[in-house]
């Protein structure tokens, strides 16, 4: 029997990061100790300097072309292979695409060689958030629905969200969650300005944190009503919740009040108690106020914290794909049976009221809590069922 009777089945899914360009080869590199980023160079400031990014895994930065064409196609194609569907599920199924960016990157490079051939080029001028969706929809025939969402770092964990209502509401029998964050100078020119990137790497809840470390990732999901093939191991969507703060412009409440509620929002919708979830995907960007703010909601909501664990020491702050790249991956871990630690980390988190897993432990069947509070205050909580034993 399920978990949850309104469980939102995971049937097929792709992630492309810096561990690599699939699931398989990605999971087992969770058990180890986060590699260090590549470094970028940014001008912004009239002097050179180096930012540290996670980036795709064999990939040439400078190729959006690749990126868009080759990656994205690649992972939507093993998702969807993955997932058993055939021609007519595909094309009645619902695409529920989140970024920050989406085609920013592409339009960066027309730009400039635009500005090589003609006085008067236009920024920005071909990229839109539709414009990925509608490229997707015409090359896999897909005649869903399709939402396109850009909540800062809740993008894609909003697509998700939001692909599993429509299934539950019957508007859909399956749905394509998808994202896309690739590098690009907008975004890393605007958060070095924002001196929000730390040069020293990245240290959730620890008392020397000082910054996010940016990554690039491209994920696909395929969710469902219907249960994968009995006796495998699966995860699904059981509850959620989104709730928007507008304490500020740039960061949730630090008090941890409105983390707190979206929160306990998610445990409702899931019709499960805090003492039920057996380790919480932390959101963990390592920036001051925001692991402020989750810490202080956490602990308003749990008399004693489950095992914590954070993925963007290993895969970088993704922004709008950390939603749907890092529930793929946390996903993966459990479902072959261990939550991920974050090792390299001291114990100086204890300021906070709690300290992350440092090393991996095993992971059971059961409830799961993934974080994430966006820049602008748009907060998301999910609850995941992990179902089955090991083989």
């Amino acid at each position: 029997m399920p978990l949850y009777s309104n469980s939102t089945y995971i049937i097929g899914a792709s992630c492309h990061s810096v561990l690599g360009d699939n699931l398989p080869a990605s999971v087992p590199l969770l058990r180890q100790k986060p590699g260090s980023p590549s470094k970028l160079d940014c001008r912004l400031t009239g002097t050179e300097t180096k930012v540290p990014y996670f980036l795709l895994s064999g990939c040439d930065y400078h190729d959006a072309d690749v990126r868009y064409e080759f990656v994205l196609t690649n992972i939507i194609q093993t998702a969807i292979s993955d997932a058993g569907l055939n021609e007519q599920e595909v094309a009645a199924m619902g695409l529920f695409l989140g970024s920050s960016s989406f085609d920013i990157a592409r339009e960066e490079i027309r730009y400039a060689k635009a500005l090589e051939d003609e006085d008067n080029a236009i920024p920005l001028a071909e990229c839109g958030m539709a414009i990925v969706a509608e490229n997707i929809r015409k090359r896999f025939g897909i005649k869903g629905p399709d939402l396109s969402f850009n909540t800062a770092c809740t993008s894609s964990a909003n697509a998700a969200w939001y692909a599993h209502l429509a299934i539950q509401s019957g508007l859909i029998e399956h749905a394509l969650v998808l994202t896309v964050e690739f590098a690009n100078d907008t975004t890393t020119y605007g958060f070095q300005g924002l001196q929000l990137i730390s040069q020293n790497g990245v240290a959730p809840f620890d008392e020397r944190r000082d910054g996010i470390v940016l990554g690039e990732s491209c994920a696909a999901a395929v969710l469902s009503a219907r249960p994968p093939v009995d006796g495998q191991r699966s995860i699904s969507i059981a509850g959620g919740a989104n709730l928007c703060d507008t304490y500020s412009m740039s960061i949730t409440h630090e008090d941890g009040t409105a983390v707190a509620d979206v929160i306990r929002q998610a445990l409702t919708s899931a019709d499960i108690e805090w003492s039920d979830i057996q380790a919480i995907k932390c959101h963990g960007t390592a920036t001051i106020g925001g692991d402020a703010a989750e810490a202080k909601g956490m602990l308003s909501v749990f008399p004693e914290l489950p095992r914590c664990a954070v993925i963007k020491p290993f895969i970088g702050h993704t922004l709008g794909a950390c939603g749907l790249s890092e529930l793929l991956l946390f996903g993966a871990a459990i479902q072959q049976g261990f939550v991920p630690g974050t090792p390299g980390l001291s114990n100086e988190g204890e300021n906070l009221g709690f300290v992350l897993n440092q090393t991996p432990s095993e992971a059971l069947p059961g409830f799961y809590l993934l974080n994430y509070f966006g820049f602008g205050g748009n907060n998301t909580s999910l609850v995941i069922a992990l179902e089955g034993e090991l083989s």
